[in-house]
């Protein structure tokens, strides 16, 4: 009867051998899932968002995978671009992420301004006023992401009313700060809008 039990022995030694390789994969895939469920409202994983307690490293990878996920449409005539919904969840990531890698934070979060941005400048050539309700000062429940670059960027005085917000806060921070060409994502659409520029300049 103990037969069976030493057939199980090399197997279980394999599959713990392989575990912590593939740790990392399962948190990538797992966060991915997390944050498109998010994202959508769905329950279909039954994991509840009040559920996710977000680590530092959760957290970076949460946050990473909402900024890069940020697709705004660049068609005509199929409405202006806006920043995208923010559940709980990644409020939670971006706080820990802020504070236990501020350094991937600025770039992760300036990655969401920029594409907003070149999203604005392909399909329109020009800014938009990115806040959905423009009037008054910032509101961090109203506006989170605003807020947090706002705090990046240290453009505006908070609680002084402000008349327009610019999509190109995010370029214009870029080009105050050029280390951040290094991270290819963000010098991609740099590369985009200065392409835009330039066609506007000569009149195309």
């Amino acid at each position: 009867m103990k037969q069976p039990l030493l057939y199980l022995i090399p197997i279980l030694l394999f599959a713990c051998g392989k575990s912590n390789n593939q740790d990392e994969k399962r948190l990538t895939n797992t966060i991915g899932a997390e944050v498109k469920m998010a994202i959508s409202g769905s329950d279909t994983l039954n994991i509840k968002k009040e559920e996710i307690e977000p680590d530092s490293l959760k957290s970076i990878q949460m946050f990473r995978v909402f900024s890069e996920s940020y697709s705004p449409t660049r068609k005509p005539n199929s409405g202006v671009a806006t920043l995208p919904e923010t559940p709980d969840t990644v409020l939670q990531a971006l706080e820990v992420m802020k504070k236990s890698e501020p350094k991937e934070f600025e770039k992760y979060l300036t990655l969401i301004f920029i594409k907003l941005y070149s999203a604005h400048l392909e399909c329109c050539h020009q800014s938009y006023e990115i806040r959905k309700l423009p009037l008054g000062n910032l509101d961090k429940n109203r506006e989170p992401l605003i807020y947090e670059f706002n705090i990046l960027a240290n453009k505006y005085i908070e609680g002084n009313p402000i008349e327009f917000i610019s999509s190109s806060i995010g370029y214009d921070y870029v080009k105050s700060n050029p280390h951040l060409l290094g991270f290819e994502p963000i010098k991609k659409h740099i590369e985009i809008i200065e392409q835009v520029h330039k066609k506007i300049e000569q009149g195309m």
